[in-house]
């Protein structure tokens, strides 16, 4: 009885974390320019991103955190690059050079695999485009400078 009543209790706090998030009245995103990005400045191409996609009402902001991230412009690069993500079982939000052990590329990828039980992100959005993505890759394998 106790265990089912921890684990009921854990179920309902992942999925107010996620209700929270949502937020289907929020205006749409803001339109980015689809490009792929060979050479990505943090500053240029990527926080643009974080902002435009993530940083919105109820998610990733200074006001709702959550999961405990932060991606508004001035935070964001603190907040993820080699920082562990309490979520991910050992993986960093963002390893500078290994994207492929990049808690936050398993989130944003549009493949089937497993996400640690989570949604993809953005969720209850538009999921990022393929440019976006390679972009964010790009990025990440360059090191993730802060530039």
């Amino acid at each position: 009885m106790r265990v089912t009543l921890h684990r009921g209790l854990a179920v309902s706090i992942v999925v107010a974390s996620i209700a929270a998030c949502t937020d289907f009245s929020a205006p749409e995103e803001v339109v980015l320019p689809d490009v792929l990005v060979a050479n990505p400045s943090f500053a240029t191409d990527i926080q643009p991103i974080f902002t435009a996609r993530c940083a919105t009402a109820s998610c990733h902001n200074l006001a709702s955190q959550q999961m405990g991230l932060n991606l508004q412009d001035g935070y964001a690069y603190a907040e993820i690059v080699e920082v562990e993500s309490p979520t991910s079982r050992g993986l960093k939000y963002i390893r500078a050079g290994e994207p492929d052990n990049s808690y936050l590329v398993h989130m944003i990828e549009a493949d089937p695999t497993p996400r640690f039980a989570r949604p993809r992100m953005p969720l209850g959005r538009t999921p990022l485009t393929d440019n976006q993505i390679q972009t964010i890759i790009n990025w990440v394998s360059a090191g993730a400078p802060q530039n």
